[in-house]
């Protein structure tokens, strides 16, 4: 049953009166479609209006935000990724290293290419020229799955769900297109950079858009291993390339692949191997020869909540998993990290289920009621953790700059918020900006479909559901 109160100087008034707005609100939905809300004054903090809001739902990239809490709380403002060379000062004699070095990865969802080869290049400042010995590329910062449980097979050859591996150089992410050279063309042109380290082939048919819909096809991929892939299927012709993101299967592989060639760019002469060492880091005779470190965790936020970005938000994850309870992270012990530490700071997340930092697996389970628990936090600590700078701003930025839910003057820099976008999922969590103070809200729209769906007639001009019509008379409701 719809709850809506209102608390006015010290009067209770029935919610029957005040019911009517909200409960037409939910007709503008598709038909089917699973709703919760949650609304409450900031200052006052008293509940303006609830729907559902203890069911628990998926969460989607909302779930950001509990990522970025317990970092901010954990890991601390000075916290940076350090990806290092270790080895034995002793052991270079003219301009020769005698056995092996290691290069330490941290799971630094920055580093690329460009940065290991400027720490190729600081090795050989030291004085190397050549190593005589294997160089080992250590993941043993992390172990278990690169993916999280819950995670959609066919999602996982996207960049947007690239593998969170200690090992990550260019996002773990090569990228390319398809073209369509003329109108006779019957098969798609593949380009795929030749620096890049992958085996990418392509048989994929060029059709009209009468043949796609009758032969029901589609572009499609096939991914097998060491980052080996197959395109086929078909497209249809355009003036334009399509773009093309390759999330990466094989992080080691493609690491040996880059260091290699990036070892004879700077001149070092390697008589071994490069090999993958899961070998915990062991101190004894070894120093840091060469350091990277990223940016600070409020940059790293910053890009993780304004553009939704999964990498680093699983490797923050993993991050906070190993730091925690000091051994290699992954997925399961970053959830319980995550609980315990959200936990000591006042936030129960009681029956909530957590499996990764950035939302992208559907196993993940969340209600209203919890996200504003979290969302009150973040408000009330603002100073402390500097959070509210990063979420994205209503037609003006982030994944809110374009969201056609916002698109009126009216609502355009009111909502500051966290978007969530999975395949029938849009959840928003966040401020809303009003006269009369701000109002923090979660809203949870699951299991809805694009496709036509009446509604109910009392509500004028409307011809047909969308989310995007039920945002707008959501968040106008807010204000008004």
């Amino acid at each position: 049953m719809l709850k809506f109160f209102i608390l006015l100087v010290t009067v209770v008034f029935s919610s029957n009166i005040f019911a009517q707005p909200w409960q037409n609100l939910q007709s503008l939905l598709p038909k089917g479609t699973q709703l919760s809300y949650l609304v409450v004054d900031a200052a006052q903090q008293n509940q303006i209006a609830s729907f559902q809001e203890e069911t628990l739902r998926t969460p989607a990239s909302v779930q950001k935000l509990l990522t970025a809490t317990t970092a901010k709380l954990y890991l601390g403002d000075d916290y940076r990724y350090q990806t290092r060379i270790l080895g034995d000062k002793k052991a270079i004699v003219n301009k020769v290293y005698q056995g092996d070095l290691s290069l330490y990865f941290s799971g630094d969802p920055t580093l690329t290419r460009m940065h290991i080869k400027k720490m190729l290049q600081s090795l050989k400042r030291l004085g190397i020229k050549k190593i005589e010995g294997d160089f080992l590329l250590n993941d043993s910062h992390f172990n278990g799955y690169q993916w999280s449980n819950g995670q959609a097979w066919n999602d996982l050859g996207v960049c947007y769900t690239a593998p969170s591996n200690a090992i990550i150089i260019n996002r773990n992410c090569v990228q390319g297109n398809l073209s369509v050279p003329n109108e006779e063309t019957l098969k798609a042109r593949l380009y795929i950079p030749s620096y890049e380290p992958v085996d990418i082939t392509s048989n994929v048919s060029v059709v009209s858009k009468a043949e796609r819909k009758a032969q029901f096809c589609d572009l499609e991929m096939t991914l097998n291993s060491q980052n080996k892939y197959h395109l086929w299927g078909c497209i249809v012709p355009s003036k334009r390339p399509l773009g093309l993101a390759f999330a990466l299967n094989d992080p080691g592989t493609y690491a040996q692949r880059i260091m290699n060639a990036e070892l004879q760019d700077v001149g070092i002469t390697l008589t071994g191997k490069v090999l993958i060492d899961s070998k915990p880091e062991t101190v004894k005779g070894q120093n840091t020869l060469v350091l990277h470190q990223s940016s600070v965790l409020d940059e790293l936020l910053t890009t993780m909540i304004k553009d939704s970005d999964n990498l680093i938000a699983d490797s923050l994850f993993k991050t906070i998993g190993a730091r925690y309870f000091k051994q290699a992270g992954n997925f399961r012990n970053g959830a319980e990290a995550l609980k315990s530490i959200l936990k000591a700071h006042g936030i129960n997340l009681e029956n909530a289920y957590i499996t990764d930092g950035s939302g992208l697996s559907r196993h993940n389970l969340m209600s209203a009621e919890l996200f504003m628990s979290v969302m009150q936090f973040i408000y009330k600590k603002d100073k402390q953790l500097g959070l509210i700078s990063s979420f994205s701003i209503s037609g003006i930025d982030g994944t809110l700059k374009y969201h056609k839910g916002f698109k009126t003057p009216a609502l355009k820099g009111k909502i500051i918020a966290k978007s969530g976008s999975l395949k029938g999922v849009s959840n928003l969590m966040g401020i809303v900006k009003t006269k009369q103070g701000d109002k923090l809200f979660v809203l949870m729209i699951n299991g809805y479909n694009r496709e036509k769906s009446a509604v109910d007639t009392t509500i004028p001009r409307h011809e047909k559901a969308s989310i995007y019509l039920f945002e707008k008379a959501f968040f106008e409701n807010i204000l008004n």
